[in-house]
């Protein structure tokens, strides 16, 4: 979508994204993306992903810092916290009883 077209739409555009969370309006000039335009919810979504996926790789790297490095099922359980089907505590209590006697 053009910038002109966006300045013209711009409240059919909002309505657009606000009854279609999934929704996302490219903006631009030339037929080139310069923005993007998506819902708050989408957006909240994005990030929670993010930050789930950076706390996922800081996890892993100070566990290689220590010189260990996690079984291929431990591996599947960090997956899962990244995707964010699981809980960074259910993570803890599926892992931890493997190593405490």
């Amino acid at each position: 979508m053009s910038f002109r077209e966006f300045r013209a739409g711009l409240a059919r555009v909002l309505d657009q994204v606000r009854r279609s969370p999934g929704d996302v309006v490219f903006v631009g000039a030339h037929r080139r993306a310069e923005a993007v335009l998506v819902s708050v919810e989408q957006y909240e979504a994005m990030l929670e992903a993010a930050e789930r996926q950076h706390s996922v790789a800081a996890a892993l790297a100070s566990v290689r810092a220590e010189g260990l490095e996690p079984s291929q099922a431990d591996l599947a359980l960090f997956v899962e916290v990244a995707a964010g089907e699981l809980t960074t505590d259910e993570l803890r209590d599926r892992v931890l009883p493997r190593y405490r006697k």
